[in-house]
């Protein structure tokens, strides 16, 4: 048996796994709480909704493409580690430059800073998440689990920190942090690099079957979460909404991590479902019980449960483990084009989501995660070639005992 004094020994020993683990937690724990730093600048300087639609779309638009860019470059340079790079690089400066925004008071500035971040997003981060899959090989879940635990606590912890401190030193410290993952990574990284392994088109992922099977769920859940977003967000009231996200990152980190050990134990798929499950149990408790504040922190409890699951599983290891020995970075590009394309659907759309009902909104939000499971029933289990084989040979030992006391 191996203890756990040697599982976080091996972690540590393998420079590429501890490499991906660190630009992973640095991407997560900087990103995150900069575009929540920078969406509530736009908040204040922004009047007009139109206009902030604008602004934030060209962020997506530039984050999809610069995604698209990377990919293409690090399949023509054949060098993941040079990209990435450059991406981290990119985000010291889109974090330094939001410092001027106040100062230049100009809509084309603006548009700049939304450009400058989409890149700083989509550039490397398929690559960031295919480094740290190409050497996270054994316990996949157990170390997607840790590494996003670990992120959900820079998260808060950066976020925090954006409440306590100045304008300026907030800018100051998202640019140093960025700079500490960039050298960490360059000091750890190993020397030899590793095969990047057979290029696939995008057509022929779309093709897989099993790989359509994950999509499609987590493409409803994509769906449903934006759209509902902004519904939530009116009918919960501001102080009660603040909340939530702090609690979505609090009880995802935990769950994350403890989904990582089960995943790997019974699989993905149960995991996942359960998810699913779970949400469309909380949206189902606030259509029916929308005014009782038990049904409010019921949500909330299983918003993050669902949170950390899918976060494990859709972020850091489905798509990873699909591809298996091709190139990874396609197919973290279009696992996580869900993500990307749909969260700014949510800020179009908000307007007009707003004249539909609460009780018919969470009613169908609940009908159509239960949905998103069907899918699941039919796609393939994901984990690694040996764990598979692990399953079969225990179950044909179980079946082989069962003939033997059959006929004994």
């Amino acid at each position: 048996m191996v203890t756990r004094f040697q599982l976080i020994h091996n972690f540590f020993a393998i420079k590429g796994l501890l490499a991906g683990f660190i630009i992973v937690i640095n991407t997560y724990s900087w990103f995150f709480p900069l575009y929540i730093f920078y969406e509530e600048i736009l908040n204040n300087t922004v009047t007009e909704y139109t206009t902030l639609q604008y602004v934030i779309g060209v962020h997506y638009l530039a984050a999809i493409i610069s995604a698209f860019a990377g990919v293409f470059l690090v399949n023509k340079l054949n060098n993941r580690d040079k990209i990435l790079v450059s991406w981290m690089l990119i985000g010291v400066a889109v974090s330094l430059s939001i410092m001027f925004i106040s100062q230049t008071n100009s809509f084309i500035y603006l548009y700049f800073v939304s450009t400058l971040l989409g890149i700083s997003l989509g550039f490397g981060f398929p690559s960031c998440l295919s480094y740290l899959a190409d050497y996270n090989i054994d316990n996949r879940g157990k170390r997607a689990g840790m590494t996003f635990l670990i992120s959900g606590i820079g998260i808060l912890a950066l976020g925090l920190i954006t409440v306590l401190v100045s304008f300026e030193l907030n800018v100051a410290i998202f640019a140093l942090w960025r700079i500490v993952g960039c050298v960490l990574f360059l000091a750890i990284r190993p020397k030899e690099k590793k095969q990047l392994g057979s290029i696939v088109s995008y057509r022929s992922i779309l093709q897989e079957r099993a790989f359509m099977l994950y999509l499609i769920p987590w493409i409803m859940f994509c769906l449903i979460n934006y759209l509902e977003a902004s519904l939530l967000k009116d009918f919960f009231g501001a102080e009660f909404s603040y909340f939530v996200p702090v609690a979505e990152f609090g009880i995802g980190g935990v769950v994350a991590f403890v989904s990582g050990y089960l995943s790997d134990l019974i699989g993905r798929k149960i995991v996942i479902a359960f998810g699913y499950v779970a949400l469309g149990i909380g949206y189902a408790l606030l259509g029916l019980f929308p005014d009782n504040i038990i049904s409010w922190y019921s949500y909330v409890v299983v918003d993050g449960i669902a949170f950390g699951i899918f976060a494990l599983t859709f972020f850091l290891v489905t798509w990873g483990e699909l591809a298996t020995t091709k190139n990874k970075e396609k197919y973290y590009l279009i696992g996580e084009m869900p993500y990307l394309a749909l969260s700014y659907l949510g800020i179009i759309v908000k307007p007009y989501i707003q004249l539909i009902p609460v009780s018919s909104a969470f009613s169908l939000a609940a009908l159509f995660l239960f949905l998103a499971v069907l899918p699941l029933m039919y796609a393939p289990e994901t984990l690694s070639e040996k764990k598979l084989k692990e399953r079969e040979l225990k179950k044909y030992i179980e079946k082989a005992k069962k003939i033997k006391g059959k006929y004994t």
